[in-house]
Formats: C-alpha cells, sequence, structure tokens
C-alpha cells in the first residue's frame, strides 16, 4: 500500500495479494483519511485491487469539516473525471487488470455515477448515499441523475431514509433514472439511517453499516470477479 503520483491524478494504492479484479475507490470531502484508507485494504484483502483517488491532488487533509466542504466546492466536474479516467488508465494498463469497478461515498457517490457513465471500461458500480443537491452547486457541470441514467453497467444504489444531503424526492428521481436502465440496479433502503452512516454513530447507523459493508463488498465481488 503506498501512494502513488501519475500523470494528472494521483492516488493510495492497495494492491491485493492473490489480485481478481479491480476497483477505483472515490472517497467523502474527507479524501484519503482513515476511513477511506481502511476501506481500500478491506477490498484488497477479498482481492480487488483497490485505487483511492485523491480529490486534493496531493495536498494535506482537511483539517475539519468546513474546510473540506470548502475545498470540495472547488473541484469541477470534468477535471476530476479527467483525473478518474487517468487512475482507470492504471489499474487496467500498468497493473493489467482485467474487470474494473468504482465504489464512491458521499461526494465519490455522485463522481462514481457519472465516471461510469462517461467511461466504458468501468463494470460495476456501487453509489453510496451520493450527495446530489438539487440545484446543483455552481461548481459542478453536470447533471448526476441525468447521467446516472447514461450507466451501461450493474448499479448498486445505498441510501438511508434520513439523509438531509439527498433529498428524498432527489433519491427517488436518482432511482427512476436507474431503473428505466437495461442494465441491473441494486437498491438499499436504510430508513433510520443517516447520510454518511458509515462514518457515523448512533445505534441505526451502526445496524445499517454492519449490513451495506457485505453487500457491498459482494456487489463488487459478484459482479468483477465471479466465482468459476
Amino acid at each position: 500500500m503506498s501512494m502513488i503520483d501519475l500523470d494528472g491524478a494521483s492516488g493510495y494504492l492497495v494492491k491485493a495479494q492473490r489480485q481478481r479484479a479491480g476497483v477505483l475507490l472515490l472517497p467523502t470531502i474527507g479524501g484519503i483519511n482513515n476511513f477511506a484508507r481502511d476501506y481500500a485494504e478491506g477490498l484488497a484483502a477479498a482481492g480487488l485491487t483497490t485505487l483511492v483517488w485523491d480529490p486534493y491532488g496531493g495536498e494535506a487533509l482537511p483539517k475539519s469539516h468546513e474546510e473540506a466542504l470548502s475545498r470540495a466546492g472547488t473541484l469541477r466536474d470534468g477535471p476530476s473525471l479527467d483525473a478518474m479516467s487517468i487512475c482507470v488508465d492504471h489499474l487496467m494498463g500498468e497493473l493489467r487488470i482485467d474487470a474494473v469497478g468504482t465504489l464512491g461515498f458521499c461526494l465519490g457517490g455522485r463522481y462514481c455515477l457519472m465516471l461510469a457513465a462517461r467511461e466504458a471500461r468501468i463494470a460495476a458500480c456501487s453509489a453510496v448515499y451520493p450527495s446530489i443537491h438539487v440545484p446543483k452547486f455552481a461548481n459542478q457541470d453536470e447533471d448526476a441523475i441525468q447521467r446516472a441514467g447514461e450507466v451501461a453497467c450493474p448499479v448498486q444504489l445505498i441510501y438511508p431514509l434520513r439523509d438531509r444531503v439527498t433529498t428524498n424526492e432527489t433519491f427517488f428521481r436518482l432511482q427512476e433514472s436507474l431503473q428505466r436502465r437495461s442494465a441491473s440496479t441494486a437498491v438499499h433502503l436504510y430508513p433510520e439511517a443517516d447520510h454518511g452512516f458509515m462514518h457515523s454513530t448512533g445505534p441505526a447507523n451502526e445496524a445499517a453499516d454492519r449490513l451495506a459493508r457485505p453487500l457491498i463488498r459482494g456487489f463488487l465481488e459478484a459482479t468483477l470477479a465471479p466465482a468459476k
């Protein structure tokens, strides 16, 4: 496991000892923090080499939630997606991984839907409580709900009904967009959980976390590295 610098992108790479497939993990506004690193290491232990995209280009992590919000507000969709495509290039080119999926949380959950719409090479997409604001923020160029309807690969959507970032109305529109596709869509609802429940406290959030983790890994394994 190590930080890597690519031409136009950077990230945290965890190689699987017995590599079965690859995952591009798109983190929250917190960047490559302990949660992102630990999650990547867990996927690698299951045979999924994981590269965590660095939204902040090698800069130090935000020191507070407020700073993270401010820095995330400077990210543009086009350059960010370009950097993610460079990460996919590395996984499939340098590391010679045939099947690559994307997994995103919060900020990354929105991005992973748009990346999967843009990149035909993405074989699976798991969006965990994606942060989708309606109307979209000034720095956001793309309509994530519309782009979700263009994703050709299987999609898994993890959503807490107490989400105060992506409203229930926005979620239902996203779900409808995904379910109009011919590819499969798996939706998992957690009625009592909050946005960010996988890195939050409280009985409902912790219960949702316990249920969601094996579902996410199972989805990625089934779509990227099915048992023979």
